[in-house]
Protein backbone atom coordinates (compact mmCIF):
# COMPACT_ATOMS: atom_id res chain seq x y z
CA UNK A 1 0.00 0.00 0.00
CA UNK A 2 1.03 3.84 -0.64
CA UNK A 3 1.80 5.36 2.47
CA UNK A 4 -0.55 7.85 3.16
CA UNK A 5 1.73 11.12 3.84
CA UNK A 6 1.19 13.26 0.53
CA UNK A 7 4.94 13.80 -0.48
CA UNK A 8 7.13 16.01 -2.88
CA UNK A 9 8.70 14.36 -5.42
CA UNK A 10 11.56 16.77 -7.40
CA UNK A 11 13.09 15.93 -10.66
CA UNK A 12 16.30 17.44 -11.37
CA UNK A 13 16.40 18.50 -15.28
CA UNK A 14 18.69 21.35 -14.51
CA UNK A 15 21.32 18.99 -15.81
CA UNK A 16 20.28 17.77 -19.23
CA UNK A 17 18.51 14.43 -17.70
CA UNK A 18 17.00 12.48 -20.33
CA UNK A 19 14.00 11.75 -17.79
CA UNK A 20 12.13 14.68 -18.44
CA UNK A 21 8.26 14.88 -17.67
CA UNK A 22 8.02 17.86 -19.81
CA UNK A 23 8.20 15.13 -23.13
CA UNK A 24 5.50 13.15 -24.36
CA UNK A 25 7.67 10.00 -24.54
CA UNK A 26 7.10 9.99 -20.88
CA UNK A 27 3.64 10.61 -20.07
CA UNK A 28 2.42 7.42 -19.06
CA UNK A 29 5.26 7.75 -16.73
CA UNK A 30 3.46 10.62 -15.28
CA UNK A 31 0.24 9.64 -15.41
CA UNK A 32 1.55 6.80 -13.69
CA UNK A 33 2.84 9.37 -10.75
CA UNK A 34 -0.23 11.56 -10.51
CA UNK A 35 -2.10 7.71 -9.25
CA UNK A 36 0.63 7.82 -6.11
CA UNK A 37 -1.92 11.12 -5.49
CA UNK A 38 2.13 12.84 -5.05
CA UNK A 39 3.03 16.83 -5.13
CA UNK A 40 5.35 16.39 -8.55
CA UNK A 41 7.95 19.38 -9.25
CA UNK A 42 10.78 19.85 -11.60
CA UNK A 43 13.89 21.96 -11.61
CA UNK A 44 14.68 23.01 -14.86
CA UNK A 45 17.21 25.71 -13.97
CA UNK A 46 19.07 25.78 -10.91
CA UNK A 47 21.72 24.06 -9.12
CA UNK A 48 20.79 21.63 -6.16
CA UNK A 49 20.70 23.95 -3.34
CA UNK A 50 19.79 22.98 0.59
CA UNK A 51 16.81 25.23 -0.05
CA UNK A 52 15.75 23.66 -3.31
CA UNK A 53 15.56 20.36 -1.36
CA UNK A 54 13.93 21.81 1.84
CA UNK A 55 10.04 20.50 1.39
CA UNK A 56 11.74 17.47 -1.25
CA UNK A 57 10.74 13.66 0.08
CA UNK A 58 12.06 11.89 -3.54
CA UNK A 59 14.55 13.07 -5.59
CA UNK A 60 14.74 11.94 -9.00
CA UNK A 61 18.36 12.62 -11.17
CA UNK A 62 16.74 10.68 -14.28
CA UNK A 63 20.22 10.20 -16.85
CA UNK A 64 22.18 12.90 -16.95
CA UNK A 65 23.44 14.12 -20.29
CA UNK A 66 26.69 16.15 -20.96
CA UNK A 67 26.72 17.66 -17.78
CA UNK A 68 28.43 17.72 -13.98
CA UNK A 69 27.28 17.83 -10.78
CA UNK A 70 29.03 20.40 -8.85
CA UNK A 71 30.65 19.37 -5.53
CA UNK A 72 28.48 21.99 -3.28
CA UNK A 73 25.56 20.22 -5.29
CA UNK A 74 27.07 16.37 -4.26
CA UNK A 75 27.21 17.20 -0.76
CA UNK A 76 23.60 18.88 -0.44
CA UNK A 77 22.45 15.30 -1.99
CA UNK A 78 24.42 13.28 0.44
CA UNK A 79 22.64 16.12 3.47
CA UNK A 80 19.06 15.48 1.89
CA UNK A 81 19.42 11.40 2.14
CA UNK A 82 21.48 11.40 5.38
CA UNK A 83 18.44 13.51 6.79
CA UNK A 84 16.20 11.22 5.34
CA UNK A 85 15.17 12.52 2.02
CA UNK A 86 14.68 9.62 -0.58
CA UNK A 87 16.88 9.76 -3.95
CA UNK A 88 16.52 7.49 -7.22
CA UNK A 89 19.59 7.56 -9.10
CA UNK A 90 19.15 6.52 -13.06
CA UNK A 91 22.05 5.87 -15.58
CA UNK A 92 22.07 4.21 -18.77
CA UNK A 93 24.30 2.00 -21.15
CA UNK A 94 27.67 3.17 -20.90
CA UNK A 95 27.55 4.31 -17.24
CA UNK A 96 29.06 7.64 -16.85
CA UNK A 97 31.98 7.47 -19.20
CA UNK A 98 29.69 7.35 -22.32
CA UNK A 99 27.01 9.69 -20.68
CA UNK A 100 29.75 12.71 -19.91
CA UNK A 101 28.45 13.10 -16.54
CA UNK A 102 29.54 11.84 -12.73
CA UNK A 103 26.69 10.32 -10.86
CA UNK A 104 28.89 7.64 -9.24
CA UNK A 105 30.52 10.73 -7.22
CA UNK A 106 27.35 10.61 -5.44
CA UNK A 107 26.29 6.92 -6.00
CA UNK A 108 29.44 5.38 -5.71
CA UNK A 109 31.52 7.53 -3.57
CA UNK A 110 28.99 7.34 -0.42
CA UNK A 111 26.60 4.96 -0.98
CA UNK A 112 28.90 1.94 -2.61
CA UNK A 113 26.80 1.73 -5.49
CA UNK A 114 28.82 2.20 -8.78
CA UNK A 115 27.26 2.72 -12.49
CA UNK A 116 29.66 0.31 -14.67
CA UNK A 117 30.52 1.62 -18.24
CA UNK A 118 29.22 -1.35 -19.76
CA UNK A 119 26.16 -2.25 -21.72
CA UNK A 120 24.39 -6.13 -20.80
CA UNK A 121 23.62 -8.46 -23.68
CA UNK A 122 22.41 -11.94 -23.64
CA UNK A 123 21.22 -14.52 -26.00
CA UNK A 124 17.59 -15.22 -26.32
CA UNK A 125 16.86 -19.15 -26.57
CA UNK A 126 14.76 -19.13 -29.74
CA UNK A 127 17.67 -18.10 -32.42
CA UNK A 128 20.36 -17.21 -29.95
CA UNK A 129 21.06 -13.69 -31.59
CA UNK A 130 22.53 -11.52 -29.27
CA UNK A 131 20.32 -8.76 -28.05
CA UNK A 132 20.57 -5.75 -25.43
CA UNK A 133 16.99 -6.36 -24.00
CA UNK A 134 17.39 -7.83 -20.97
CA UNK A 135 14.26 -10.26 -19.59
CA UNK A 136 14.24 -10.72 -15.55
CA UNK A 137 11.88 -13.61 -14.41
CA UNK A 138 13.35 -14.38 -10.79
CA UNK A 139 13.44 -11.64 -7.97
CA UNK A 140 14.52 -11.55 -4.47
CA UNK A 141 12.33 -10.68 -1.61
CA UNK A 142 11.72 -7.04 -1.32
CA UNK A 143 9.19 -4.54 -1.48
CA UNK A 144 10.10 -3.24 -4.26
CA UNK A 145 9.96 -7.07 -5.97
CA UNK A 146 7.14 -7.84 -4.41
CA UNK A 147 4.96 -10.33 -6.72
CA UNK A 148 7.04 -9.34 -9.68
CA UNK A 149 6.68 -12.13 -12.45
CA UNK A 150 9.07 -10.68 -15.29
CA UNK A 151 10.11 -6.95 -16.18
CA UNK A 152 12.36 -6.17 -19.26
CA UNK A 153 15.08 -4.07 -19.41
CA UNK A 154 16.75 -2.72 -22.41
CA UNK A 155 20.16 -0.94 -23.12
CA UNK A 156 21.33 -0.94 -19.19
CA UNK A 157 24.61 -0.87 -17.72
CA UNK A 158 26.00 -3.12 -15.08
CA UNK A 159 26.05 -2.05 -11.76
CA UNK A 160 29.05 -2.87 -9.18
CA UNK A 161 28.10 -2.93 -5.62
CA UNK A 162 30.77 -2.49 -2.45
CA UNK A 163 28.71 -2.32 0.16
CA UNK A 164 25.33 -3.43 1.87
CA UNK A 165 22.75 -2.52 -0.90
CA UNK A 166 20.15 -5.45 -1.94
CA UNK A 167 20.27 -6.62 -5.02
CA UNK A 168 16.56 -5.71 -6.81
CA UNK A 169 17.45 -7.02 -10.76
CA UNK A 170 19.98 -9.23 -11.50
CA UNK A 171 20.42 -11.74 -14.65
CA UNK A 172 23.28 -14.62 -15.01
CA UNK A 173 22.67 -16.68 -17.37
CA UNK A 174 23.46 -15.98 -21.31
CA UNK A 175 24.48 -12.43 -20.48
CA UNK A 176 27.40 -10.70 -20.80
CA UNK A 177 28.12 -7.39 -21.02
CA UNK A 178 30.81 -5.27 -23.11
CA UNK A 179 33.06 -2.26 -21.54
CA UNK A 180 32.35 1.18 -23.29
CA UNK A 181 36.37 2.40 -24.76
CA UNK A 182 36.44 5.97 -24.82
CA UNK A 183 39.98 6.24 -26.38
CA UNK A 184 37.88 4.43 -29.79
CA UNK A 185 33.93 5.29 -28.82
CA UNK A 186 33.43 1.66 -29.33
CA UNK A 187 32.74 -1.48 -27.22
CA UNK A 188 35.56 -4.32 -25.71
CA UNK A 189 34.31 -7.70 -24.51
CA UNK A 190 33.94 -7.57 -21.17
CA UNK A 191 35.28 -9.76 -18.45
CA UNK A 192 32.45 -12.51 -17.58
CA UNK A 193 30.86 -12.34 -14.03
CA UNK A 194 28.70 -14.82 -12.19
CA UNK A 195 25.99 -12.37 -12.18
CA UNK A 196 24.79 -9.00 -13.68
CA UNK A 197 23.27 -6.43 -11.53
CA UNK A 198 20.78 -4.32 -13.15
CA UNK A 199 19.43 -2.04 -10.29
CA UNK A 200 19.79 -2.11 -6.30
CA UNK A 201 18.59 -0.43 -3.15
CA UNK A 202 20.11 0.97 -0.17
CA UNK A 203 19.94 2.99 2.88
CA UNK A 204 21.96 6.48 3.94
CA UNK A 205 21.53 7.94 7.30
CA UNK A 206 17.98 8.53 7.35
CA UNK A 207 17.24 8.04 3.79
CA UNK A 208 16.93 5.59 1.32
CA UNK A 209 18.19 4.72 -2.66
CA UNK A 210 17.59 3.14 -5.59
CA UNK A 211 19.80 2.92 -8.33
CA UNK A 212 18.90 1.85 -11.81
CA UNK A 213 20.95 1.22 -15.12
CA UNK A 214 18.62 2.09 -17.91
CA UNK A 215 15.93 5.06 -18.17
CA UNK A 216 14.23 3.64 -21.02
CA UNK A 217 12.05 1.54 -18.54
CA UNK A 218 10.16 4.71 -17.82
CA UNK A 219 9.12 5.30 -21.91
CA UNK A 220 6.79 4.45 -24.07
CA UNK A 221 8.88 2.30 -25.59
CA UNK A 222 7.06 -0.68 -27.28
CA UNK A 223 9.54 -3.18 -26.67
CA UNK A 224 11.27 -2.63 -23.39
CA UNK A 225 8.73 0.27 -21.30
CA UNK A 226 6.55 1.19 -18.75
CA UNK A 227 3.66 -0.49 -20.78
CA UNK A 228 5.60 -4.02 -21.22
CA UNK A 229 4.92 -6.83 -18.91
CA UNK A 230 5.08 -5.67 -15.12
CA UNK A 231 7.45 -2.77 -15.69
CA UNK A 232 4.77 -0.46 -14.48
CA UNK A 233 4.63 -2.21 -11.31
CA UNK A 234 7.75 -2.27 -10.49
CA UNK A 235 7.73 1.25 -10.94
CA UNK A 236 5.08 1.71 -8.65
CA UNK A 237 6.81 -0.48 -6.23
CA UNK A 238 9.99 1.45 -5.98
CA UNK A 239 8.17 4.72 -5.48
CA UNK A 240 6.14 3.46 -3.04
CA UNK A 241 9.32 2.49 -1.54
CA UNK A 242 10.58 5.59 -1.17
CA UNK A 243 7.50 7.35 0.12
CA UNK A 244 7.61 5.25 3.20
CA UNK A 245 9.95 6.79 5.51
CA UNK A 246 13.16 4.80 6.60
CA UNK A 247 12.37 2.09 9.68
CA UNK A 248 14.30 3.39 13.02
CA UNK A 249 16.28 0.40 12.98
CA UNK A 250 17.80 0.80 9.72
CA UNK A 251 18.88 4.20 10.19
CA UNK A 252 20.43 2.99 13.94
CA UNK A 253 21.98 -0.01 11.45
CA UNK A 254 23.65 2.66 9.46
CA UNK A 255 24.95 4.33 12.02
CA UNK A 256 26.59 1.73 14.01
CA UNK A 257 27.73 0.68 10.67
CA UNK A 258 29.15 4.03 10.00
CA UNK A 259 30.69 4.21 13.60
CA UNK A 260 32.30 0.49 13.18
CA UNK A 261 33.77 1.67 9.94
CA UNK A 262 35.10 4.64 11.13
CA UNK A 263 36.93 3.07 14.11
CA UNK A 264 38.13 0.56 11.56
CA UNK A 265 39.65 3.13 9.86
CA UNK A 266 40.97 4.79 12.82
CA UNK A 267 42.27 1.80 13.73
CA UNK A 268 44.44 1.11 10.43
CA UNK A 269 45.36 4.99 11.00
CA UNK A 270 47.20 3.96 14.53
CA UNK A 271 48.37 1.13 12.86
CA UNK A 272 50.30 3.11 10.38
CA UNK A 273 51.44 5.67 12.62
CA UNK A 274 52.93 3.09 14.84
CA UNK A 275 54.33 1.87 12.07
CA UNK A 276 55.69 5.39 10.77
CA UNK A 277 57.10 5.70 14.66
CA UNK A 278 58.82 2.36 14.84
CA UNK A 279 60.50 3.28 11.37
CA UNK A 280 61.61 6.38 12.40
CA UNK A 281 63.12 5.21 15.99
CA UNK A 282 64.76 2.61 14.06
CA UNK A 283 66.58 5.51 11.52
CA UNK A 284 67.16 7.75 14.52
CA UNK A 285 68.85 4.54 16.55
CA UNK A 286 70.79 3.83 13.19
CA UNK A 287 71.79 7.24 12.50
CA UNK A 288 73.04 7.40 16.54
CA UNK A 289 74.95 4.25 15.67
CA UNK A 290 76.80 5.67 12.54
CA UNK A 291 77.12 8.98 14.51
CA UNK A 292 78.88 7.29 17.59
CA UNK A 293 81.26 4.96 15.15
CA UNK A 294 82.76 8.26 13.16
CA UNK A 295 83.53 9.98 16.90
CA UNK A 296 84.85 6.75 17.78
CA UNK A 297 87.33 6.99 14.22
CA UNK A 298 88.35 10.37 14.76
CA UNK A 299 89.17 9.72 18.32
CA UNK A 300 91.40 6.80 17.71
CA UNK A 301 93.18 8.73 14.86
Amino acid sequence: MPFSKRSTILFDVSHNEMLNLSESEYSDFLNLLKTLNQDIIKNENSDITDELLIDVDILVIGNPINDYFSTSEINNIIDFVKQGGSLLLISEYGGDSLQKTNINDISGKYFDIFFEKTILKENKELNQNSTSILNIKSFPEHDITHQLREVVIGGSCSILLKGNAIILLELNDNVWSERYNPSINDWDQDQKKEKYVLSACSTYGKGKIVALGDVDIFSKDPNFGINQLENRKFIKNIFNWLIKPSEEDNSLNWALNRIGAIENKVQQLNIKINNLIETITFLENRISDMEKKEANIKNAS
